[in-house]
């Protein structure tokens, strides 16, 4: 209940004389509307983007050696170079039918050892390494029991012998285990690309004799 000003007598609201004094009675000033303030709107977590990511490509032949003549009785493979190892490839016996050229697959190495195809090379790769080549490595290592394979990581060095007039050019890896020596039968020019692909593949370990 409001009181009157001058008196201090309890009047009745909404009069506007004081029932004790008659002294005017002031309105009461209207009371300010309480505010509301929204809260803050709920952050929603951010998601991260996510990028894709390419897939990384499995193993590729990126080059190979052909006509190379190796254990006993002497056959003859094919040394089909990836990124990580050699693949040694059976194609054939002593009696195959050579042809003095390597192949290239792609890439840096498979581009110096396509620069060197012989003149006398009807063809460039042989049939079965041709067949071969549309294999992935492990699939080439496991069709014969004779393939192999040597890992670079196993190599210690490379040791190349150039071919002279009537000699013929070779390859030995000298691993922790047993050495692998292959024999070529081939131009200087060809074995020239061989080796550069063998210091691209195995920078620091192939020396020549």
């Amino acid at each position: 209940m409001p009181f009157c000003s001058n008196c201090g007598s309890q009047v009745t609201e909404g009069h506007k004389f004081c029932n004790n004094c008659g002294n005017p009675l002031q309105a009461s000033a209207p009371q300010p509307e309480p505010q509301y303030t929204a809260p803050p709107p709920i952050q929603q977590p951010v998601q991260p983007t996510y990028t894709p990511q390419p897939i990384p490509q499995g193993e590729q032949v990126t080059g190979l050696i052909e006509q190379c003549k190796y254990g006993f009785p002497v056959n003859t493979f094919t040394l089909f170079m990836t990124d990580r190892r050699i693949i040694v490839a059976k194609t054939g016996g002593l009696g195959a039918n050579f042809t003095s050229a390597g192949a290239a697959g792609g890439g840096l190495i498979g581009g110096l050892i396509g620069a060197g195809l012989d003149a006398r090379s009807s063809g460039g790769m042989s049939k079965k390494t041709a067949e071969y080549y549309s294999m992935t490595p492990d699939q080439i290592l496991a069709k014969d029991k004779k393939n192999f394979e040597i890992h670079y990581a196993s190599v210690q060095s490379v040791e190349l012998k150039q071919p002279g007039f009537i000699g013929q050019g070779e390859i030995k890896f000298k691993t922790a285990g047993k050495d692998k020596r292959f024999m070529l039968d081939t131009s200087k020019e060809i074995f020239n690309t061989y080796m550069a692909s063998l210091q691209q593949a195995l920078p620091g370990r192939v020396f020549l004799k």
